[in-house]
């Protein structure tokens, strides 16, 4: 059980399935990490997550894993509790040049 609750969302759970494919051994780190770092630590900087608010975007943040994922997600505030909707899981560098054009 996380502090924060975690919505995995199609479009990111589809991005996950391809990388199981690809390689299935990362997949539990980077759910691993989601729950970490979103889950348990969503509002306090610490040194083993590496996250980011992007510019120009309200509620929308990046989380990098390990250099060669990134983690695209929301924070959802309502007045009982905080949700982290997951929406992009993609390889390092695509992630990159999606920066300009993430509308979550």
């Amino acid at each position: 059980m996380t502090r924060y609750e975690i919505i995995v969302m199609e479009n990111a759970e589809k991005h996950l399935q391809a990388i199981k494919r690809g390689d299935g051994d990362y997949v539990k780190k980077i759910i691993d990490k989601i729950k970490f770092c979103l889950g348990e630590h969503l509002f306090t900087s610490i040194k083993q997550c590496n996250k980011k608010k992007l510019k120009g975007k309200e509620n929308t943040y990046r989380l990098h894993i390990q250099r060669k994922y990134t983690v695209f997600y929301r924070v959802v505030k309502t007045e009982q509790k905080t949700l982290v909707e997951i929406h992009e899981v993609m390889g390092f560098e695509a992630a990159h040049k999606k920066y300009p054009h993430i509308d979550l």
